[in-house]
């Protein structure tokens, strides 16, 4: 644990969410209570390098992203896609960090960081007998980046068949350029675009802009670094959106809320104003929950709605990790934040596959684990 804390102070981690500073007690804060010891990971697969998001592949099988620009299959070891000649390795932040799968299953989409000038690119290559056809890539949107972190780069298709794309403010401290305020820049916010027609790079869904004076492609802003976000099947969707140096925060709310919302960044880092700004929270979406940067966490990793009954701690609920602590928890709004389980791992990511089974990634041990439950 001392090792885990030292290291998120030393480096800049993957998320960003080890920054100095002396947390207080959030208002929506409660010691999570424990849950029944028959939860438990097991090993499905090693020697991984710095793997992030898991997610299932068109046959069904778990494969996970290895940061450098694969995505591996993890059920036979395969390399299912290679992008590591168009992906900037040079930060802990940047790199392969999406991906996400069309609905006909006719096309993947993928998020990283362009070696060339380093801006957050989201492309488009064709599938073909369920394998991507990299010689086919194009670029959907291209996102420059003032700095090595806060990129964001998950991206995931919701209920709509339309495409999500967080990102982060732009990196450094304080959301210097002011970016997440700002409804002119795509940086610390949440995009939606429509990528149906293969003909066209996106359209704008009906609805947007939101407001008259925001950029098209936003659908919520005030966001500092939504390294994970999804949803829960239905219409709600859950972001989990790493702090600075007080506090870690989720939210969750419908489609139909998202649009339009201000999560409040830069003005508020969870329910408390920022020292020195004024806290103008009028019109602001707070989150569902918070929790301090105490006990060794640094930094929340989102998330996965579990629906898998073989799960029953776990079924029905979201459950998400702090990075740096290594404890994985569920959220739902009946009983709040519950402990699931304490591990020395550094959680990067959680995913599915096609029957469902829950995986969880360990970025620093290079490893990919089952979560199971014992009858």
């Amino acid at each position: 644990m001392i090792y885990r804390i030292l290291t998120c102070f030393v480096v800049l981690l993957l998320v960003s969410g080890c920054q100095q500073g002396v947390p207080t007690a959030p208002r929506s804060y409660q010691s999570p209570t424990i849950t029944p010891a028959h939860i438990r990971l097991t090993l499905v697969r090693a020697q991984i390098p710095k793997p992030g998001l898991i997610f299932a592949l068109p046959d069904g099988n778990p494969a996970v992203i290895e940061q450098r620009g694969r995505i591996v299959d993890l059920a036979d070891g395969r390399v299912w896609l290679d992008v590591q000649s168009l992906v900037a390795q040079n930060s802990p932040e940047r790199g392969l960090l999406g991906v996400a799968i069309s609905s006909d299953r006719m096309a993947v989409f993928v998020s990283y960081t362009r070696v060339s000038d380093f801006a957050t690119v989201v492309g488009r290559m064709p599938l073909h007998n369920g394998a991507p056809d990299v010689t086919q890539i194009k670029d959907v949107i291209v996102i420059p980046q003032p700095f090595a972190n806060h990129n964001g780069g998950h991206i995931a298709f919701g209920p709509d068949e339309l495409l999500y794309i967080g990102t982060g403010d732009g990196g450094s401290a304080n959301d210097p350029q002011q970016n997440g305020q700002n409804p002119r820049s795509l940086l610390g916010k949440m995009l939606r675009i429509d990528v149906r027609d293969p003909q066209v790079a996106y359209t704008i869904p009906v609805g947007q802009p939101v407001h008259s004076d925001w950029l098209p492609e936003v659908w919520a802003i005030g966001l500092r670094n939504p390294w994970r976000f999804g949803f829960d099947g239905q219409s709600q969707m859950f972001i989990a959106d790493v702090g600075q140096n007080r506090f870690e925060e989720l939210n969750v709310l419908s489609l139909t809320q998202l649009g339009g919302a201000n999560f409040g960044w830069n003005v508020r880092e969870g329910n408390d104003c920022l020292v020195g700004e004024s806290c103008a929270s009028s019109g602001m979406t707070g989150p569902v929950m918070t929790y301090p940067h105490t006990e060794g966490r640094c930094s929340i990793t989102g998330g996965l709605y579990v629906a898998n009954h073989a799960l029953p701690a776990v079924d029905g609920a979201l459950i998400y990790a702090d990075f740096c602590a290594g404890t994985i928890y569920r959220y739902d709004r009946m009983r709040g934040q519950t402990l699931v389980l304490d591990t020395s791992m550094t959680i990067s990511s959680f995913g599915s596959d096609g029957a469902g089974r829950v995986y969880v990634a360990d970025y620093d041990g290079g490893a990919v684990y089952e979560l199971v439950e014992d009858s």
